[in-house]
């Protein structure tokens, strides 16, 4: 019986994944629903991580105070990948990206809005930058 169990035990982890990091989307400080936004994200200087979007709001993203998942892989593996292409630590992606928001707060430069990113798609660099 113990073989079976043992056997058993790797199809039964993925649901009683407890102690799994969170992912942004299902942070329990959310404040309200994600939805899909397309911007600009890269680094402000003085400001940090900025998502710049179509109708002109700023967006500081940063993690969900239980989680580390500011921005999700794929979206952080694209970013990486024009910084590499471009030389530079600076370049902006531009995208959609399905932004999760996180509570007002307000910040040096005047941002008022946060946010996780739980994914995003249609990433290149941001040739307008």
């Amino acid at each position: 019986m113990k073989t079976v169990f043992v056997a058993l035990l790797p199809l039964l982890l993925p649901g009683l994944a407890l102690g799994a990091p969170l992912t942004c989307k299902k942070s329990p400080a959310l404040t309200g629903r994600c939805t899909m936004t397309k911007g600009s994200l890269g680094l402000t200087p003085g400001v940090g991580t900025t998502l710049d979007t179509e109708d002109g709001s700023h967006i500081l993203i940063k993690a969900p105070p239980d989680s580390n998942a500011d921005i999700a892989p794929n979206v952080m593996q694209n970013w990486l990948y024009w910084q590499s292409k471009t030389g530079a630590i600076g370049t902006r992606i531009s995208g959609t990206y399905e932004v999760c928001p996180l509570p007002a707060q307000q910040n040096q430069a005047g941002i008022s809005q946060f946010a996780c990113i739980n994914s995003g798609s249609h990433i290149t660099a941001d040739k307008a930058r």
